[in-house]
């Protein structure tokens, strides 16, 4: 089980459709109220094609992908189209340290229920960190997304913001994927990532 750090192309990425989903048991009583529980902290991504949208030179690429990635075995990098960009979050307030930060992406409805995603893959070319406004530099590790100071502190009482473009972390959903040959150069078959949680 490893880490493939590279992401399907972008071509590719588009013909994927899916998102967030999130895990929520809800109970009935006898009043006709509900409860409802999350069993999750944070959401699972997951994503769904049909074969048959991608050309034969999309299709190559995906089979050489899932055999690298020996099938369920080895994630990788998705761009997911739908929920790829940050901007100005928060990093916190300088403490005089150089501990590494982990930059989070925000989701803020009401200004009171905000979750916050961290950003394990962000792509580092994409990092711009500001101190109370003015660039910032730092060193970005694109597989966990903490950032540390390129050199110095986090400035006492100074406020960071960072604003970047990310990857998911996924794997494929099944070890198989037959296809049927309708008409040619037609292929049928749904395939499916997941976002992996472990590399």
């Amino acid at each position: 089980m490893t880490f493939i750090n590279k992401r399907l192309s972008k071509k590719v990425a588009l013909g994927f459709s899916g998102g967030p989903m999130w895990d929520t048991t809800i109970v009935p009583n006898a009043g006709g109220h509900e409860a409802r529980y999350a069993n999750w902290s944070m959401p699972l991504y997951k994503f769904t094609a049909d074969y048959s949208v991608f050309d034969p030179a999309e299709r190559n690429e995906i089979a050489m992908c899932f055999n690298a990635a020996r099938g369920r075995r080895d994630s990788f990098r998705f761009k997911d189209w739908g929920d790829y960009i940050a901007n100005g979050e928060s990093l916190g307030t300088g403490d005089g340290t150089n501990t590494p930060r982990q930059l989070k992406k925000y989701y803020d409805f009401d200004g009171v229920s905000a979750f916050g995603r961290d950003i394990l893959l962000p792509v580092a070319s994409t990092v711009v960190v500001t101190d109370n406004g003015s660039p910032f530099a730092v060193t970005v590790n694109d597989q966990t997304g903490m950032v540390t100071p390129a050199s110095g502190n986090w400035i006492s009482g100074h406020i960071y913001l960072a604003s970047f473009e990310f990857d998911v972390r996924v794997r494929f959903g099944s070890d198989h994927y037959p296809f049927t040959l309708a008409l040619k150069g037609l292929a049928q078959v749904s395939i499916d990532l997941e976002e992996a949680r472990t590399p």
